[in-house]
């Protein structure tokens, strides 16, 4: 199996295992209606609507990747077309996700660093607006921006923490300094840098994406959330071991340089008696 072709499959298959088990809890992906909020190239989403059985998947993007998924599909899983469950469209930042209906589940993978900070409540917003009463939203960020990893090039840049331990032209030059990068990475981040770039337009390309990161810490991530209503009930952190450098240690709060990855669901904060069957009853007579 080809490199790129195992990176497709694990979205294909083990992203999707892991985001449909936690939804279990609350009934299962099989027969609901699902978004997908920053779906890039569409892999997760079309595995969960081949594998997974849902009424329907939905993949928003901001992106034009987003169109590349069909030929994702015949490529890398011999499919001839997309299956008429599966639904991918690109949307504007803060379009109303309602205009595409309302959904069981929304889940996102390695997105929230990516929107832009004054955004962040208004993202949760629009979300929480798309969630059906009793919804659930499935969130995974990693790396969070101040971990070790967290610019995202550790792997032109391998020092840990380099991105807050150097001078901003030190860690740029770094970077544009690195060995040229194995076919195998420039395939992971083929949604950002086409793979027939020229090594300045690739370096360009994920220094754009460095300086782009919202730089949003776990507690702060939380507080948005909560701005549009939505509270955490289930929460998995990992955490780095690493030996923190002095210099960093004197300056910033230990958990918030060791925690790398957060998954959370959440849920509309606790509705107050007969809330929850009003909002399905006007629910069940907009569908009408």
């Amino acid at each position: 199996m080809s490199s790129d072709n195992k990176i497709y499959q694990h979205k294909f298959r083990d992203v999707v295992d892991i985001i449909s088990d936690w939804y279990e809890p609350y009934g299962g992906v099989s027969g609901k209606d699902m978004l997908e909020f920053g779906c890039g190239e569409g892999t997760v989403a079309l595995g969960m609507a081949l594998r997974k059985t849902p009424r329907r998947v939905v993949g928003v993007e901001i992106l034009d990747v987003v169109n590349n998924c069909e030929d994702i599909a015949r490529d890398h899983f011999g499919l001839q077309g997309l299956p008429t469950n599966l639904r991918l469209q690109q949307i504007s930042p803060g379009q109303d996700l309602r205009d595409l209906g309302m959904f069981d589940f929304i889940y996102c993978w390695s997105v929230f660093e990516h929107v832009k900070r004054d955004l962040l409540e208004a993202a949760f917003r629009t979300i929480a607006e798309a969630l059906k009463p009793e919804g659930v939203l499935f969130l995974q960020i990693s790396p969070l921006y101040y971990s070790r990893d967290g610019s995202h090039l550790a792997p032109w840049v391998g020092q840990p923490w380099a991105h807050l331990a150097m001078e901003h032209d030190e860690y740029r030059q770094a970077l544009y300094n690195a060995p040229p990068t194995p076919q195998n990475l420039r395939e992971a981040w083929s949604v950002y840098i086409p793979l027939d770039a020229p090594q300045s337009v690739e370096r360009d390309a994920l220094w754009e994406t460095y300086t782009t990161l919202n730089k949003v810490t776990a507690p702060q991530l939380k507080r948005a959330a909560a701005s549009a209503g939505l509270e955490v009930v289930r929460d998995y952190r990992t955490k780095f071991d690493d030996p923190i450098p002095l210099d960093l240690a004197e300056i910033y709060d230990e958990d918030v340089l060791r925690t790398e990855q957060v998954v959370w669901l959440l849920r509309h904060e606790t509705l107050q008696n007969g809330e929850v069957e009003a909002s399905r009853a006007s629910l069940e007579d907009q569908a009408y």
